[in-house]
């Protein structure tokens, strides 16, 4: 994301586009943007200064909402998401002190496929939740959107996975990418 951040004016900037792309039919209250980015509250005003004088937002109430007629609109979403959010290393880097990660498979966002039912599918053992949610919460703050997820230990999807758990097989049986592998799926 750092040519994107260079090239768009910072990553404050390339956070809050991503966000109001990924959610055109919401409105946001400022508190939100900046809660969900997680920017200051001074990159907040600065950047919706600037993104509201050259239209991308507009004001409705107390709230902002993408402008569906901003001249750039179809361009800039083809850049912001043409590109990866992050790298595959990046990405297990960001889940190594949530306990034993054994398998690690993205989808969904990650492989431009909106038709999956998850983005992140993390099995192992002595997962530690509240680190790996604290990752996802970082991740989706620089991505603009939410992140569905599935934790599993690796009993229970090894389980799962001899049953042809439809979940587990919605998940694998569909565009995804394998990030890191130690039980041999």
């Amino acid at each position: 994301m750092d040519i994107l951040d260079k090239l768009l004016g910072g990553e404050a900037r390339v956070k809050i586009l991503r966000l109001f792309l990924l959610n055109p039919d919401t409105t946001f209250e400022a508190g939100e943007v900046r809660k969900k980015t997680k920017i200051t509250s001074f990159q907040l005003r600065r950047e919706m200064a600037t993104l509201r004088g050259i239209r991308f937002v507009r004001k409705v109430g107390s709230g902002y909402k993408l402008s569906r007629s901003f001249v750039l609109l179809v361009p800039l979403r083809e850049l912001l998401f043409s590109t990866e959010p992050f790298r595959d290393d990046e990405i297990i880097g960001r889940f190594k002190g949530g306990g034993n990660v054994k398998l690690l498979v993205v989808s969904g966002l990650f492989t431009q496929n909106n038709d999956s039912r998850i983005d992140v599918l993390l099995v192992g053992d002595r997962l530690k939740r509240s680190k790996i949610e604290k990752a996802l919460k970082d991740m989706e703050s620089e991505i603009g959107k939410e992140l569905a997820y599935a934790l599993f230990e690796t009993s229970e999807f090894k389980y799962r996975m001899e049953v042809y758990d439809k979940f587990v097989r919605d998940i694998l049986d569909y565009p995804h990418k394998v990030l890191l592998d130690k039980i041999g799926i």
